[in-house]
């Protein structure tokens, strides 16, 4: 039998077992299903180790393994935590005090008001905003001068006034002719 024939046997047959395992052990959940995964990935790269007619406890002595790996890294992770000062809070960003800038960037789309906001408000230069986008530096230059002529052109365009409920029949009756 191939191997990939045998790890797909392997894990038909045990696959419930190995999670009743976690399971009945407390661990349920995404840890259940990291714990199943970390035990198949072990069985998967030692598959020669598994013994043919005994690859449940040896699965369950895995699975015990791994299970013990994870409550060591939890107590560092918690260490680690513990011996760090406490982070202080950091005050929400400004809100651009400005309507009608505040107008003008919810006008804006979804990309563009993230490249303003990360050069902005984050105070990014462009080469570290090309990071947090996952672009090039000369692609996020390009997004950020596209978006600042975009905010531009809406701050300079006269606001659009919606007339009156009943002004807009009132003014065609008057003329005769549409505005």
């Amino acid at each position: 039998m191939d191997p990939e024939a045998r790890f797909r046997a392997l894990f038909i047959e045990h696959y419930a077992g190995v999670r009743r395992y976690a399971h009945h052990r407390g661990v349920v959940g995404p840890d259940a299903d990291d714990l199943v995964a970390d035990v198949f990935t072990v069985a998967w790269r030692r598959l020669a180790d598994v013994p043919a007619d005994g690859a449940r406890p040896w699965l369950l002595a895995v699975a015990a393994n791994v299970r013990r790996n994870q409550a060591r890294s939890v107590r560092r992770y918690r260490a680690a935590l513990r011996r760090l000062p406490a982070p202080q809070p950091a005050p929400p960003p400004p809100e651009p005090a400005d309507a009608p800038l505040a107008d003008a960037l919810a006008a804006l789309g979804a990309d563009d008001r993230e490249i303003l906001w990360l050069v902005a408000w984050d105070g990014l230069s462009p080469r570290e905003a090309a990071v947090v986008l996952g672009c090039v530096e000369g692609t996020a230059r390009s997004r950020l001068h596209r978006a600042r002529r975009r905010l531009a052109a809406l701050l300079e365009a006269p606001p659009r006034r919606t007339p009156p409920a009943g002004q807009f029949e009132a003014d065609t009756r008057a003329t005769g002719a549409l505005p």
